[in-house]
């Protein structure tokens, strides 16, 4: 059995260099991960789980596409959330926690060679 909480670090860490991120410990040893004045998201390094709040049109395809699992988060807001037990976890909680930060700090999505608009053949060539 691995020390899930290891992993947990591994993506504290990594999010603690994000410009502006800051992450404050909760008595329940808890981290709240935020941007400027919005949550981000909380890591639980005990139980070795992310939980990230996001709109409801999000929240239903990352749970759809297999990419988290829905939260039960308080206040009535919708979240996912997404166990952290590997090195492919780290990846993929960081990509979720990506996706929130460019929510909140209004950026759009970086390009993907599946939009429509992404640029095909060479570069020379465009």
């Amino acid at each position: 059995m691995h020390d899930v909480s290891a992993f947990v670090s591994e993506v504290a860490n990594e999010l603690a260099t994000w410009p502006g991120v800051r992450i404050e410990g909760r008595p329940d040893g808890a981290a709240v991960v935020s941007y400027d004045r919005s949550e981000l998201g909380v890591l639980y390094p005990e139980r070795g789980v992310a939980e990230l709040p996001v709109p409801d049109r999000e929240h239903d395809l990352l749970v759809e596409h297999g990419d988290a699992e829905p939260a039960d988060l308080t206040g009535g807001s919708s979240g996912v959330s997404h166990s952290i037990h590997g090195p492919s976890d780290i990846t993929a909680v960081l990509e979720l926690f990506d996706r929130r930060y460019r929510d909140v700090r209004g950026e759009d999505d970086p390009y993907s060679s599946e939009d429509p608009d992404y640029p095909q053949g060479r570069l020379d060539q465009l």
